[in-house]
């Protein structure tokens, strides 16, 4: 059977998230010196739908991004797309005239971003939780 399926992951205790997301912030700040550094990112369930409406699509990918646009700042993004049954990205066309550059609704990024716009806080967002 193909660790590529609809069924694939496996959910986990809010206790194990917590120790997760709180290990992550705890490396952030402390070996990388961060301190404004995303934990999260929203993203609607029209656009996922729009992703998993492929008809190829089992499932999704979310591959960790890092945009450096220049401000000084090394903003981490998440751009997520479509997978296959075979475990492979559902990607635009590369037909010859098919423009690379242009947006078009096959891969995803640009969620709210939390530290910048955060739930209140709870148990995989804060140590208050």
């Amino acid at each position: 059977m193909s660790k590529f399926s609809r069924d694939s992951g496996e959910f986990i205790s809010l206790l194990k998230g917590a120790k997760l997301t709180q290990a992550f912030r705890i490396d952030q700040i402390d070996r990388k010196k961060h301190k404004n550094f995303t934990i999260s990112a929203f993203f609607g369930e029209k656009k996922l739908h729009k992703l998993l409406d492929n008809p190829d699509a089992i499932g999704l990918r979310i591959y960790y991004g890092l945009d450096i646009d220049g401000d000084g700042k090394r903003d981490k993004r998440f751009v997520i797309v479509a997978v296959d049954k075979e475990g492979n990205d559902i990607l635009p066309s590369s037909a010859p005239g098919f423009n690379k550059d242009a947006a078009g609704e096959d891969i995803l990024d640009d969620g709210v971003s939390c530290p910048y716009d955060c739930p209140k806080g709870n148990a995989l967002n804060s140590d208050n939780g």
